[in-house]
């Protein structure tokens, strides 16, 4: 496509014959020794012939006409390669603020994540801690009921003894008088 605006639109008003799209092009020998003459790299698979130009920046600016120092560029008037810089820019600022908001949001995850392992961890050890002085109030528990056995031992003897002098009062009291 290389009709200008102006082109364009001037036969936008008159009659076209729509041709239909070939499905094959045939490209004669002569012209694909041309294209491999060109500064770029042209690759063939099966039937397809693709040519990527080797310095596209250079050959959109000599397409571009000349400007002249006489001529005041018209308002509005932007060259390809000035619109696609600005383009360009745009993308890029628009890259640049998403990287941004990216990291950003990369560490405030990485933020949580360190705040829930170092929670995680806290409560680990807690409970640890817990664990250890429940066990230790067990042993104590249980050393306090071997010494009050033992210590009710002498009870238990008392009150067999208790048993038979009741016992022995009971037959006293049963006697005739």
């Amino acid at each position: 496509m290389t009709a200008s605006y102006t082109e364009i639109s001037e036969s936008a008003g008159q009659e076209e014959t729509v041709t239909p799209r070939p499905t094959v092009l045939e490209l004669p020998s002569s012209q694909a020794d041309f294209l491999n003459q060109l500064d770029g790299t042209v690759t063939r698979h099966g039937d397809m012939i693709s040519f990527v130009a080797g310095d596209l920046e250079a050959k959109i600016k000599l397409s571009s006409p000349p400007a002249t120092s006489r001529q005041e560029p018209l308002f509005g008037q932007v060259t390809l390669v000035e619109e696609l810089e600005a383009e360009a820019c745009v993308l890029a600022a628009s890259v640049d603020s998403l990287a941004e908001a990216l990291s950003e949001t990369l560490h405030g995850i990485s933020a949580l994540t360190v705040d829930c392992l170092e929670t995680y961890r806290d409560v680990v050890c807690k409970a640890c801690d817990s664990i250890d002085n429940n066990i230790k109030a067990m042993y104590q528990l249980m050393a306090k009921c071997e010494e009050m056995s033992k210590s009710m031992q002498h009870v238990h003897k008392l009150a067999a003894h208790i048993k038979n002098i009741k016992h022995l009062l009971d037959m006293f009291e049963a006697l005739p008088s």
